[in-house]
């Protein structure tokens, strides 16, 4: 499902993330875009905002078993000891992976929003 209207638009998806630099504990993937991801951590995670972070992506609906990418975090929010992190991925050994899941989403979102406008704008006829 696409959350919201922008330059790289963001699917939410279903995944844990494991990244053995921010947490021993594995995360939660909310959403995806071409070129990041948010991860959210239901404890407190020290994030250094200039650091780069190999992140593993277990994703429920990829072909894939596990996607590693490079990443940055580009914001960092805590709230009653719950993190959420935005990440901005950077080229990665798993890059090319990444690039066809996210496009994908795309496509079969794409297809989706065409079969809903065929049955709104359908008419209903008597026979």
């Amino acid at each position: 499902m696409r959350l919201e209207k922008r330059r790289n638009p963001r699917f939410e998806v279903l995944g844990r993330v494991h990244c053995k630099e921010l947490s021993p504990l594995s995360g939660s993937l909310l959403d995806v875009s071409l070129h990041g991801c948010k991860i959210f951590y239901n404890l407190p995670v020290t994030v250094r905002l200039e650091d780069e972070y190999e992140v593993a992506l277990q994703i429920s609906d990829s072909e894939d078993d596990s996607i590693t990418l490079i990443c940055c975090p580009a914001w960092v929010k805590e709230d009653s000891g719950k993190t959420s992190v935005g990440m901005s991925v950077l080229r990665s050994p798993d890059s090319e992976k990444f690039t066809k899941y996210v496009s994908r989403l795309d496509k079969n979102f794409g297809d989706e929003k065409k079969s809903q406008n065929q049955i709104v704008d359908s008419q209903c006829q008597l026979l």
